[in-house]
């Protein structure tokens, strides 16, 4: 069963969203029956890479693939409207949001993580000191579950820095105030972190930049009392392939995904088990099938389904959304069902509301003219296939690096320099959606964020 999205011409519709001008969807839905892989056809194509190139394109690959450590949500936003949606329902709680950003023009300095507060109607405010130093090129950055620690991972200099969140949200650096990332290879493409629900260990996944390098590692942390971070007795694991996303950890914090390709037809998910000390160690069997394209992972709140996102999943260069069961063992397997998102549509991370019955996915459109994202946004019928609502999609400020729910919010981080071109203007947006009835989306505002190049988002509730 394909359920299919069609866009006719990314650089047109791109085009038309520069000029401002509205474009709409033509939405078509196939059943077909499909390989027991679940997908529609092999990777043919990485015209993807022509939409950035040098530092940008490391960076893209991380923000595809951040999992933010959102303890409610992710909060945004400011004054201009996106649309006219009408203002933001009641229910915030009350947060920080907390942005990482390197530098635009490519250089290998210090970066820095941007503070605001998240009111009670959910708009964006700057804290008195609006940013703190992180450690060279941060390109991704999550808390703990409980809202007390956050941490950057720093491309350039292989470190994680470390912070406490102080009582009004200024981060404060832990002593020590950076770690080094063990496994870490010297022209690494990116970095992902991911904590596990209960909040004990921290992972860091190294991408490595292929060639030289044809296998990724993932560095595993417990995380004490104090917030620090200790590398485990296995400070870290090889997995013989190009990792392409970030670790998808399940609820109980039992069982963990990596999506990567190998050099052969075709991509993989690593699947894992979390001992009680934190170690990964691989399922039997270790891998499930996935297209070459496959960038991330999504497990179900429902925690019997996961989605494994893929860029470029056939001839047509289609984005791709496929259905996996998860076994009472945690291994993953395929359900033919699959959600395509249209050719040269890249997903970029999807998340679920708090109900679990609606889907959020954001995506790029891939080109050399591109630098627009958009969010696709499902309802999840009991068999956790993605139903498309309508409208199909709402279009984001700019390159599309990350989303997150709020309560009754969704928001959107984007960055102005994603896309040739745009060339490397400063800067991003944080887009602020409203949560309707049914989990329909309705714009509300856009709000710019300050920094250089926006890489990645951490949200906490004040505590």
């Amino acid at each position: 069963r394909v359920t299919f999205c069609h866009r006719r011409n990314a650089c047109r519709v791109s085009a038309a969203v520069e000029a401002g001008a509205p474009f709409g969807h033509a939405q078509h839905k196939l059943k077909t029956q499909l390989p027991p892989s679940g997908t529609v056809s092999m990777f043919t194509a990485r015209r993807q890479n022509h939409e950035l190139s040098g530092f940008q394109r490391p960076l893209y690959l991380v923000a595809i693939s951040a999992v933010l450590s959102c303890l409610a949500a992710c909060g945004g936003s400011g004054n201009d409207p996106v649309a006219s949606g009408g203002g933001p329902p009641p229910g915030y709680a009350p947060g920080y949001a907390y942005i990482a950003s390197a530098d635009v023009q490519r250089q290998q300095v210090p970066g820095a993580i941007y503070q605001y507060s998240i009111g009670a109607d959910g708009s964006l405010a700057p804290l008195s000191v609006a940013a703190v130093p992180s450690g060279v090129t941060p390109t991704a950055v999550v808390a703990d579950p409980n809202g007390h620690y956050v941490y950057a991972a720093n491309l350039g200099d292989a470190t994680v820095s470390q912070y406490a969140v102080g009582a009004g949200g200024g981060l404060m650096p832990l002593s020590p105030a950076v770690v080094g990332i063990p496994g870490a290879v010297p022209q690494a493409a990116g970095y992902s972190m991911s904590v596990d629900p209960k909040g004990r260990f921290l992972y860091v996944v190294i991408m490595p930049l292929n060639p030289p390098y044809t296998s990724a590692s993932i560095a595993q942390y417990s995380i004490s009392t104090d917030g620090t971070l200790a590398p485990l007795a296995t400070p870290y694991i090889n997995v013989p392939a190009s990792a392409s996303g970030a670790l998808a950890i399940d609820s109980g914090a039992q069982h963990a995904y990596l999506p990567a390709a190998t050099s052969v037809p075709g991509g993989e998910v690593f699947q894992f088990s979390i001992g009680a000390d934190g170690t990964l160690s691989p399922l039997a069997p270790a891998t499930a099938a996935a297209t070459q394209g496959a960038i991330g992972v999504v497990i179900a709140s429902s925690g019997q389904t996961a989605y494994v996102l893929s860029r470029c999943a056939d001839s047509a260069c289609d984005g791709e959304v496929a259905q996996y069961t998860i076994g009472a063992d945690g291994a993953l397997g395929p359900t033919g069902t699959i959600t395509l998102t249209g050719g040269h549509v890249n997903p970029v991370t999807m998340v679920q509301d708090d109900s679990g019955s609606s889907a959020y996915l954001l995506v790029n459109f891939m080109g050399v003219d591109t630098n627009t994202g958009s969010v696709y946004q499902y309802a999840i019928d009991n068999t956790g296939t993605l139903v498309p609502e309508e409208p199909v999609s709402l279009i984001v400020a700019s390159g599309a690096v990350t989303e997150s729910t709020y309560g009754p919010g969704f928001y959107v981080l984007s960055a102005n320099a994603f896309g040739q071109a745009s060339g490397s203007p400063p800067g991003g947006h944080v887009d602020y959606y409203s949560i309707g009835s049914g989990g329909r989306l309705t714009a509300v505002r856009s709000t710019p964020v300050a920094g250089s190049l926006p890489t990645a988002m951490a949200l906490v509730v004040a505590h």
